[in-house]
């Protein structure tokens, strides 16, 4: 990814806007000359004024115009120094330096998710690269992975250094630079919550640590699905504080302590249920499952009336759901209701806060668990005058229909040849069939996948198409249809390494003698730019049902 893709990604992640005026000195000429020397290509010129911004913010402690003023060097150094990634990385070390207050954390968050951001583009690198015993400099291309994210792991805390001014530091000030998600005022009140949460964003990430100490810190203290008391109140041992895992345990903590007294539980809640995520997902317990769903239970009895419980009963809803799942009617009979458990959970969380993230959650979920779905095969010959058999799997589905359309291989090869869902299965469904009926299957209400084999009547000899749908009318929306061809056919062959063919009857297995074999071959057309069939040579068999073919690149019979 070149700098330019970077540090575009750094400046949307961060919500931050490079638009409007911010608090103090009113710099509004400055920006304005700054867009038209931008728009005529004067990105120097450009590049001089946001400096001159942000010497002057950084003298006048305007910590807003200082992030804004920032990015737009940033910006500006990237279409000058487009190939060299690590001066931009680094530049904002220039910048760290002489920021004040809460503009320097939001640099050093920067600077990290920029590092970080280089890290995963190169990631495919670095597994090969070799740790050095010493890694000095600024040389991104020599930096090992452990390098990198140590360097982003000490910036992510550095951003969060003097918490006491960052927590008393609320968005509203940053207004006019900063993009507000849904519900920044409650979710994220103040700076340190902004900052903390990109923070864990790194901690909580998959990759836990480059290297497995012997001492690696591991999430199975059952204190981490404790209550907020007595989690916050919690001292986790381990030697490994390096640990990524650790940090964000250690972060959580200070969050849900700084928020524990609010009078709106909103931001408490929401670190909460996140923490409760985290540890779900990455702890390791005998009993995880229950520790989780008793602490998200916890959650909605102590503030029933909070719209965010919402999403605490669609987490149970969507434990239960992945239990059900993994339903096997073997090895896992105990899971065949918990789809319909789930599905109960997610009601009720939209029931009591539809407009909620919870309540949205919930209704997708429900979507997904109700989808119904429709499946069937068939042997490709099947014999003449006999009854046979298809496979059908189903879900949520209590009635599927079929129609049986007499066809050949020429009526077959120009519908098919299309190979286009919109022009394939109008023409299949045009098609007059010689007979419809359906079948009911049983609904067992667990919101599972069923199989049942359903009996097809005896046909006489032939091609045909056999189509199975969702709905009587065989629509092509809101529907599932399904098509495949069968042959009635008594006769039956072998074709071994030798090119030595054998025609037998289907019924018994004996050889048919004087059976004519008339081979196809695929060859490609200049003139239609697709593979067509062409006739190749024939064949009878001798009274042994034999006969031995001439070699061909490509042939069907």
């Amino acid at each position: 990814m070149t700098a330019k893709k970077i540090i575009t990604l750094i400046l949307t992640s961060l919500f931050f806007l490079v638009k409007g005026n911010a608090q103090g000195t009113d710099y509004s000429a400055q920006w304005k000359k700054i867009e038209g020397l931008e728009k005529r290509g004067l990105t120097k010129d450009a590049m001089r004024e946001v400096i001159a911004i942000f010497n002057d913010a950084v003298a006048k402690g305007n910590e807003p115009q200082q992030i804004k003023s920032a990015m737009y060097q940033m910006k500006y150094r990237n279409k000058t120094e487009e190939d060299n990634i690590e001066k931009n990385i680094f530049f904002t070390d220039t910048l760290i330096a002489k920021a004040k207050g809460p503009a320097k954390n939001i640099l050093l968050s920067m600077q990290a998710q920029l590092f970080r951001s280089y890290t995963d583009n190169n990631r495919y690198k670095l597994y090969d690269r070799t740790t050095l015993t010493e890694e000095k400099g600024n040389d991104l291309t020599t930096w090992s992975l452990r390098k990198l994210n140590e360097k982003i792991s000490a910036l992510y805390k550095a951003s969060l250094a003097n918490e006491g001014l960052l927590k008393t530091t609320s968005l509203k000030e940053y207004g006019p630079v900063l993009e507000k998600p849904i519900n920044t005022e409650t979710l994220r009140p103040t700076l340190y919550d902004l900052l903390a949460h990109r923070a864990l964003d790194h901690f909580m990430s998959t990759e836990n640590d480059v290297t497995d100490a012997s001492y690696k810190f591991i999430i199975n203290d059952p204190a981490a699905f404790a209550p907020v008391p007595t989690f916050i109140a919690h001292r986790f041992v381990t030697k490994d504080t390096a640990s990524l895992y650790y940090n964000a345990i250690a972060i959580l903590q200070d969050l849900l302590r700084f928020h524990v007294k609010d009078a709106q539980p909103d931001a408490l809640l929401d670190a909460d249920l996140k923490r409760l995520e985290f540890v779900n997902s990455h702890g390791i317990f005998t009993d995880k499952e229950k520790l989780y769903e008793a602490a998200l239970q916890q959650i909605e009895t102590t503030y029933p009336a909070n719209s965010a419980i919402a999403q605490a009963i669609f987490l149970r809803a969507q434990l239960h759901a992945a239990k059900g799942y993994r339903y096997d009617p073997f090895s896992a009979k105990d899971n065949k209701f918990e789809l319909t458990k789930a599905i109960q959970l997610a009601e009720l969380a939209y029931a009591k806060f539809p407009r909620s993230e919870g309540g949205i959650n919930s209704q997708n979920l429900i979507a997904q668990i109700e989808k119904p779905s429709l499946y069937f095969q068939t042997e490709k010959v099947n014999l003449p005058e006999q009854p046979f058999r298809i496979l059908v799997d189903y879900k949520n589905i209590n009635k599927v229909y079929f129609r049986l359309v007499k066809t050949n291989r020429t009526e077959i090869k120009n519908i098919e040849q299309n190979n286009e869902y919109e022009k394939i299965w109008p023409a299949v469904l045009a098609l007059k069939p010689i007979k419809s009926w359906s079948s009911a299957v049983a609904d067992e209400k667990d919101h599972q996948s069923h199989s049942v084999e359903i009996k097809v009547d005896a046909l006489p000899q032939g091609t045909y198409y056999l189509l199975i749908s969702k709905n009587e009318d065989f629509s092509l929306t809101d529907n599932i249809i399904g098509r495949a061809v069968t042959y009635v056919s008594n006769l039956g062959y072998i074709v071994n390494t030798n090119n030595e063919l054998y025609v037998l009857s289907r019924d018994n297995g004996q050889p048919l003698a004087n059976a004519t074999v008339q081979l196809w071959s695929n060859k490609y057309s200049y003139d239609t730019r697709k593979y067509e069939q062409v006739k190749d040579r024939s064949y009878v068999t001798d009274k042994n049902g034999f006969a031995r073919l001439v070699k061909s690149k490509n042939y069907e019979t």
